[in-house]
């Protein structure tokens, strides 16, 4: 039987601990390896100065604090520092003798063999949460962790050998690893996080650790259609056996054509398309990298397919409001890339509003606007700084189609019910952040579902 507190001191090997940012994931970090090692010495750094008077910190004698606006400095003193995913290390340059590591790390070293991992700029939480499904559906018993689930090492005694874990990996958590899961799922690659790195490239190579530690008895499920996944791969030196997916027809890869599923072995199986929850070309990728889950780890796939049909879609991700005086809503605040929402919008044929726009990371719009002047969407509406961006960008093309500037979401909803025709659809998909004016992209698909079902009354 393992011993992983055994295992969990040996990863710290008798050093003194940093843990930088003391979010939930940072908390979650002590209360393991207090658990594990009561007398080891843990510093906090944080900049959050109230810390320290938090009554369960203060009883423990072997924890100290480095709190407040330079918390940063504690850096140079530790040899080994658990960073929490959300602290850029943007201008920080790592000495040779200090170990950058994470939970993340210490959990893929733990469990590897039974971790499926996935990442992407997009569409991971949809693809974990559908691997989730398939796998408890062909009987496995599998948990959620990461981005979409508890931090990992919140669950460490409920695993046993036949676990299975499908784990949402951010470029934040795999910026550090020093390993990689048995599984790896690499879905895409976009310009995102820009203002937590140094370069597009330092971030996709935050992204390829998911796969650069892998050997030839695990497997890589990528997307072949992204030039940037192949390249960041083939750069990688990973040895996992490869399965790739497409959208491409031609492709050898595994592809669904109409309603027809080749997987790479081709295997050929239906899919009625019709009775997928999920919306849009772009999820249909999606389902072939989880069903491709499923054959690595021997799943009944016909059982896998028919599981499809029952999954339930996350929120914010072309969610249906409903309809609304004749006018069908769909939230996909989600969509915090130009990419995204182009995606999105090519999902309706019948789009009379896009409402975009919100907090400015400095992405490039291009892509975004070359897209809107050819497809000549009778109404924009638009949001913060990116709003007006786009704005300019397109009066300078001579854009004709209408414009409507909204300081805010009751504006948004007003506007949305007075220029959208009836048949037609309304799509919040804003391709920015939005932390300019809401506190996360939940809470601006929330506000527009509020205010669209408000007004109906």
């Amino acid at each position: 039987m393992r011993d992983l507190k055994k295992e969990i001191a040996a990863f710290i090997n008798n050093r003194e601990v940093l843990i930088l940012g003391f979010g939930k994931e940072g908390r979650s970090t002590y209360r393991t390896l207090r658990r594990c090692m009561p007398d080891i010495k843990i510093c906090i750094a944080d900049q959050n100065e109230s810390i320290a008077s938090e009554e369960d910190l203060q009883k423990d004698p072997n924890l100290s604090f480095e709190l407040g606006a330079k918390y940063m400095d504690a850096l140079s003193n530790y040899d080994l520092v658990f960073k929490s995913p959300g602290i850029s290390f943007k201008n920080y340059s790592v000495p040779k003798h200090q170990q950058i590591t994470s939970q993340t790390d210490l959990f893929i070293e733990l469990f590897h063999s039974q971790i499926i991992g996935v990442t992407g700029t997009k569409g991971k939480s949809t693809t974990v949460s559908l691997i989730y499904h398939l796998l408890n559906s062909n009987g496995r018993k599998v948990m959620l962790v990461g981005n979409i689930g508890l931090p990992a090492l919140e669950v460490l005694q409920d695993i046993d050998e036949e676990t299975l874990i499908v784990y949402e990996l951010s470029s934040h958590q795999l910026e550090y690893v020093n390993h990689s899961p048995h599984i790896a799922v690499f879905l895409n690659l976009f310009e995102e996080h820009l203002d937590h790195y140094n370069s597009y490239l330092a971030y996709q190579q935050a992204k390829a650790n998911i796969t650069k530690y892998q050997s030839s008895t695990d497997y890589l499920i990528y997307n072949v259609d992204d030039e940037n996944v192949k390249q960041r791969i083939n750069e990688s030196g990973s040895e996992a056996q490869s399965r790739c997916f497409s959208a491409n027809t031609d492709s050898a890869c595994s592809i669904i054509d109409n309603e027809s599923i080749t997987l790479f072995n081709k295997e050929q199986f239906r899919l009625d398309l019709h009775r997928v929850p999920l919306l849009g070309k772009h999820n249909l990728l999606n389902i072939l990298a989880a069903l491709n889950v499923c054959t690595a780890l021997g799943a009944d796939i016909n059982k896998s397919i028919e599981s499809i049909y029952s999954f339930q879609s996350l929120p914010h991700r072309l969610e249906s409001v409903g309809v609304f005086q004749g006018i069908h809503f769909v939230n996909d605040s989600i969509a915090t890339i130009p990419e995204a929402c182009i995606k999105a919008a090519d999902t309706f044929d019948n789009l009379d509003t896009l409402v975009l726009g919100g907090f400015n990371r400095g992405i490039d719009y291009s892509l975004l606007i070359d897209y809107l002047i050819k497809r000549k969407l009778p109404n924009l509406i638009l949001l913060g700084e990116v709003g007006q961006i786009i704005r300019k960008q397109l009066e300078a093309t001579n854009y004709v189609q209408n414009l409507f500037d909204a300081a805010n979401m009751d504006e948004v909803v007003q506007i949305a019910f007075k220029q959208s025709r009836e048949g037609r659809a309304c799509l919040l998909s804003p391709a920015a952040s939005s932390y300019d004016s809401f506190h996360n992209f939940e809470d601006r698909g929330d506000q527009y579902k509020e205010k669209v079902r408000a007004y109906n009354r």
